[in-house]
């Protein structure tokens, strides 16, 4: 007859378990934004909740190379536990989890969160965590795709992650009030990271998000632009038109803006957009 595991088990399990997860996460790639949280912040994220709250329920991490999605589906039983990402280990560490973890439920789902929402996820999921690159394109990108993914029948919660520069806290404020969704709580510091962040910090803060039955995304198809960390803060940006013609873009470039490309359009082809933006990651 099988026992039911204790709390001491449960948790011996997740550290066995998230030694092995290490090996084959390796270090951060810079590329996407990464620094992982310590274990201890990835655990806790998840407890944010009470694990039992979890069960039967629809839950997406939109990116998880800090691997709370191990917590959460030895700790509980969800309906539905999806992790969403492009980094090509994660198949790897979700297989893991699902085999030799043997956390049923989990699936790996391949997309780049600059490309619409996929249809089938859409109003979907009861809690989505989410820590999006920390720009404030990236916050909005992530922000509303947690918003897309979001069931909107039910009381859904979005937990979002992520490093703010103090004076610029408001750009927070006025995409949740565009999206019409309610900061419940912010846990101040609330994450460790092993590596620092952009801003030069160890910690950043998490969010309660609810979402209401008529929230609404700001970016319903594609983002172009630039968005992670060392694009979205060079002085140039390309932009690439569909005749493949290259674009500089920015003060120091042969075009202000993005808006004044569009305006003007492309000398060669007359093409005013959407012009794609150069990014070292392509859009698969």
């Amino acid at each position: 007859m099988n026992t039911i595991p204790n709390e001491e088990e449960l948790f011996g399990r997740i550290d066995k378990a998230y030694l092995e997860l290490q090996e084959l996460r390796g270090i951060p790639n810079s590329d996407y934004d990464q620094y992982y949280v310590s274990k201890t912040s990835s655990i806790e994220r998840v407890l944010l909740e009470h694990p039992d709250d979890y069960n039967g329920k629809r839950i997406i991490f939109l990116g998880d190379m800090d691997l709370s999605s191990l917590p959460l589906g030895i700790l509980s039983k969800p309906k539905d536990l999806a992790v969403l990402d492009i980094d090509k280990r994660i198949p790897e560490i979700v297989f893991n989890l699902k085999v030799k973890q043997k956390i049923r439920n989990i699936r790996y789902v391949n997309h780049d969160i600059r490309v619409r929402m996929i249809i089938i996820l859409k109003n979907q999921f009861d809690y989505i965590f989410v820590e999006p690159p920390m720009t404030e394109e990236g916050l909005e990108v992530g922000l509303t795709r947690a918003v897309q993914c979001a069931n909107k029948e039910s009381t859904s919660r979005i937990f979002l992650s992520f490093d703010i520069e103090s004076e610029k806290e408001d750009i927070l404020e006025e995409l949740v009030n565009k999206m019409n969704l309610e900061i419940e709580e912010k846990k101040t510091d609330f994450n460790s990271y092993e590596y620092k962040t952009p801003l030069n910090k160890t910690v950043s803060d998490l969010y309660i998000i609810k979402v209401k039955p008529n929230s609404k995304e700001t970016i319903a198809n594609h983002y172009f632009g630039p968005m992670y960390y060392r694009e979205s803060n060079n002085r140039l940006q390309q932009y690439r038109c569909k005749c493949d013609e290259i674009f500089n873009v920015g003060s120091a470039g042969e075009i202000n803006s993005i808006d004044e490309l569009e305006n003007k359009g492309c000398p060669k082809c007359n093409y005013k957009g959407p012009f794609l933006y150069n990014s070292s990651i392509e859009i698969e």
